[in-house]
């Protein structure tokens, strides 16, 4: 009885995480598109993602073209480290998260005291840094092809960091991305191409993020009082959250990765569709499998012909299928001997409600769009379907 009462403790614990979670993602996304200044949105992301992250203080960092990163906003730091704080690119945790372009973890600050390589200035900043914080998390913040700075998070304890901690704190960075390269957007509202991809962006964002956060909302304050009645029900109801803020965050790193288009040459497609089955998990709130055999360097322009199709796809289904179940898989078959790719094959099933074929019947839903994408790299893309009886798409590339 007490292990059982222990469990539903913790499943609650997870449950007010979470929710604050999808509070704080819904808070910064009412405010992306106003017109309040950058450095107050700026702050608003720190103090936002400090108790969510259990850290004690965080700061926005960003390069200048001197090389030196300098705050941009901040919340729990001392005035005496204030003052030091300007980071050469490369230094400290701060400076080696912009330019290697990765998360950098310290758990420990005072092992950085050792590096011979400080300046004087520098040298001063971290003594009053290790004097209040011992830990350090700092992450990469991307715009475009443009390495803006980092968001880094102070821990006054010795702090461990799960994978998840990683995570949400690259989250905050997107975030703070989305926000930087939004007002920046702003300040060209009279170019006509830079206003119509803000419009997009804005309805993306409602048309998917929004939306699944405030449906994560709505369950997680209903969800105590179903669980105190049925258990069952309430862990269907986590279940349920989990999957739409999981694709609300891929909903969000595929749309950062829209507004710098050259990134997306730089990510396996392994990656890409594992954010746009989570995207689309979230917005269905039913699980999109996932199946990968054999693993390659495709060219670009197949890499990116494939997430595409497979964009194109998703979205058809949740707008028109009404399925159940659906699944992608993607098998590439490989030369053991070369390491090369001898046939990439792309397949996205559902079990929704179909169509049946004919002249209009391969337009009405984007179909020729990818038949032309498939063209463009010598791919052979089929579609059938069946009504009532689901459809399924196929990508073949050989090379």
């Amino acid at each position: 009885m007490i292990q059982d009462q222990t469990f539903t403790f913790q499943e609650m614990a997870e449950l007010e995480r979470r929710r604050l979670v999808a509070a704080s993602l819904r808070s910064t996304l009412a405010v992306l598109n106003s017109n309040q200044p950058l450095e107050k949105l700026l702050n608003f992301i720190v103090n936002q993602a400090c108790p969510l992250l259990d850290a004690d203080g965080a700061a926005i960092y960003h390069l200048q073209m001197d090389g030196i990163l300098t705050i941009q906003a901040l919340v729990g730091l001392s005035k005496e480290y204030v003052k030091y704080a300007n980071i050469p690119l490369g230094k400290l945790a701060t400076g080696h998260a912009a330019l290697s372009k990765k998360p950098i973890f310290i758990e420990d600050t005072h092992t950085l005291i050792n590096d011979s390589n400080l300046q004087p200035d520098l040298i001063e900043a971290l003594n009053f840094m290790s004097r209040d914080y011992r830990s350090i998390l700092s992450v990469p913040i991307d715009i475009r092809e443009e390495s803006y700075g980092s968001l880094t998070l102070y821990y006054k304890q010795s702090h461990k960091l799960s994978d998840e901690d990683i995570a949400l704190a690259k989250d905050f960075s997107v975030q703070a991305a989305l926000v930087i390269d939004n007002a920046r957007l702003r300040m060209q509202v009279q170019q006509d191409a830079v206003e119509e991809e803000r419009n997009r962006l804005a309805r993306e964002l409602h048309d998917s993020v929004t939306q699944n956060l405030f449906s994560a909302s709505l369950i997680a304050e209903a969800l105590p009082k179903i669980m105190q009645r049925d258990p069952q029900k309430g862990y269907e109801g986590l279940n349920e959250i989990r999957l739409l803020t999981q694709g609300a965050l891929a909903e969000m790193r595929s749309l950062l990765l829209e507004l710098r288009p050259h990134s997306l040459e730089d990510v396996k497609l392994e990656d890409l569709l594992h954010q746009l089955t989570e995207a689309a998990s979230g917005r269905l709130r039913k699980k999109v499998t996932l199946k990968i055999k054999g693993k390659t360097l495709l060219p670009i322009d197949v890499r990116l012909t494939f997430y595409r199709v497979a964009q194109e796809a998703l979205n058809n289904i949740i707008k028109h299928a009404e399925a159940n179940n659906i699944t992608i898989l993607l098998d590439i078959d490989v030369d053991e001997k070369e390491g090369f790719c001898k046939e990439a094959k792309l397949t996205i099933m559902d079990d929704g409600c179909g169509f049946i074929e004919g002249e209009d019947s391969s337009n009405h839903m984007g179909f020729s769009i990818m038949r032309e994408r498939a063209q463009l790299i010598g791919a052979q893309l089929t579609i059938e379907s069946r009504l009532n009886c689901g459809t399924t798409i196929c990508l073949d590339w050989h090379p």
